[in-house]
């Protein structure tokens, strides 16, 4: 095999640096505009292919229009910034098939450009390194298809990912969630950075961005991962919707959904209405693959603890199940709901089957209204005259994560606006949907609740609690004290 030397002028910058350095099998670079992800990226990608003679590669992005023009114009050719990425030396280049996005290396490495609109495309090859860009645009499936690849020997074995923040999505779950699996933490490593981190770019590049919409500014620019396109709740703020669980009254309204999840995740959620018709989502229960006997003594358990909902507090409860289960089984004619029924989970009503309806009475209650008094004293700065009416209890988890990162589903790139009617996309939703279907029931109706009504919180209950059994202690000792002061009773026989 020949030598050839070859001089590089890229000098990556700091976050480059760092990029270049990430000890991990999958390695992100993640941010917004102009922060040298791509460039960084294609650099890896070469050196990994020289430092492993014989690698077999893909570099991927969604489209091949996309791909083309882009990542591969960047891979091969490079850019203009003078310390910048310049693209595959051609001294280094035994063979381009510029149709077919084709490039072998003299050391035997091969470079396939491939879109990832078909994930088949991926089914007959064997790999040692691959690089997608712009890796938000692609599903996990399509991720996962890679991991299958990466079986040659002899080669690298890694997957170079280079995305915008888009949520909580699957690469932030992956790479960022601090929460993630300690296997995940090992194998998925990043980088974030900013245009602001890219000495590199002409000095009025970040002058374009001023007068930006502030959600484009935060995503695109600052790399936040709590705004994306297609939110839909943009009006969630954790600060203020999120509220400590307390005890909540017995005499305020109680009301729970069942989402069957047919083949899917089911879930239960219950929320509570208070006199001045605050809503508080206090409890939360999903799983997949249980039987409905399963869930009735689930929802038999949840209501007869001692929690933030009562116990005999919620023997009166508004009940719901989603639409889907009067669905009819094919083996038996069943449906869902007469099962729930017939496990003793009475008074179901069929909750609505308009997802816009419930989507707008969420977005309603989310909002801030002027005048409305915060029950807890949380204020959001931009509007401390205002509060929503709609609050979460911190150990829901599943629905505050679900919540901010509902969206709605993606439009394909040749409707346009008066073509694309806009619905959500059906992921992470059972408890949304519920939560929504309560809503849409209640309306705009009035609460049915006493005017003096307070919630308590733990220690309060507690203390209530004590002075009750203190209370009832006593009374029974001066009971028992009475009892042995007076005569006995007489009896008297009749006949």
């Amino acid at each position: 095999m020949r030598q050839v030397e070859v001089k590089l002028p890229y000098k990556p910058n700091i976050k480059q640096q760092e990029f270049h350095g990430l000890p991990a099998k999958y390695r992100g670079f993640c941010g917004g505009w102009g922060n040298g992800k791509t460039s960084g990226g294609c650099a890896e990608f070469l050196i990994r292919l020289l430092e492993y003679p014989g690698t077999n590669s893909i570099v991927a992005r969604k489209t091949r229009p996309e791909l083309r023009t882009t990542t591969w114009e960047m891979l091969v050719y490079g850019d203009t910034q003078p310390t910048g990425w310049c693209g595959i030396p051609r001294e280094l280049i035994q063979q381009e098939v510029k149709s077919d996005l084709y490039i072998k290396l003299f050391n035997g490495s091969q470079i396939h450009g491939l879109p990832l609109d078909d994930p088949k495309k991926l089914e007959n090859y064997n790999l040692g390194l691959f690089m997608v860009d712009q890796a938000e645009e692609i599903e996990e499936d399509i991720f996962l298809k890679f991991h299958g690849r990466l079986r040659q020997h002899r080669s690298p074995r890694e997957g170079l990912l280079l995305f915008n923040p888009n949520g909580h999505n699957w690469l932030w779950k992956r790479f960022i969630d601090p929460k993630r699996d300690p296997t995940w933490k090992k194998n998925y490593k990043v980088v974030e950075a900013t245009p602001f981190d890219n000495p590199n770019l002409p000095e009025d590049y970040l002058e374009q961005f001023d007068g930006l919409p502030k959600h484009w500014y935060d995503r695109f620019v600052l790399g936040s991962h709590d705004v994306f396109v297609g939110q839909i709740f943009t009006d969630w703020n954790p600060d203020v919707h999120i509220v400590d669980p307390f005890y909540i009254p017995q005499e305020w309204e109680r009301w729970m959904c069942i989402d069957p999840g047919i083949r899917h995740e089911a879930a239960i959620s219950w929320c509570a209405r208070d006199e001045h018709d605050n809503v508080y989502y206090y409890r939360e229960h999903l799983e997949a693959n249980q039987p409905v006997a399963w869930w009735s003594q689930l929802i038999d358990e949840y209501e007869s603890r001692q929690d933030w909902g009562g116990d005999e507090s919620e023997l009166d409860i508004y009940r719901m199940i989603g639409p889907e289960s009067q669905q009819r089984s094919q083996t038996d004619g069943r449906t869902v709901k007469g099962v729930f029924e017939e496990e003793g989970t009475d008074g179901l009503e069929i909750a609505d089957r308009d997802p816009n309806a419930r989507i707008s009475r969420i977005t309603q209650r989310l909002r801030l209204q002027p005048g409305r008094i915060h029950p807890f004293g949380h204020v959001d700065e931009s509007a401390p005259d205002s509060a929503p009416s709609l609050y979460v209890f911190s150990d829901c988890e599943k629905l505050i994560d679900y919540l901010p990162q509902y969206r709605w589903r993606p439009q394909r790139t040749n409707f346009t606006e008066e073509d694309a009617p806009e619905t959500p996309r059906k992921k992470d939703d059972h408890n949304v949907d519920n939560l929504g279907h309560i809503l849409v029931a209640m309306g705009d109706s009035t609460p049915e609740v006493p005017d003096n009504s307070r919630p308590l919180t733990r220690e309060q209950r507690e203390m209530d609690e004590h002075f009750e059994s203190e209370l009832a202690a006593a009374t029974e000792r001066a009971y028992l004290r009475g009892a042995g002061n007076r005569p006995a009773p007489e009896y008297t026989t009749v006949g």
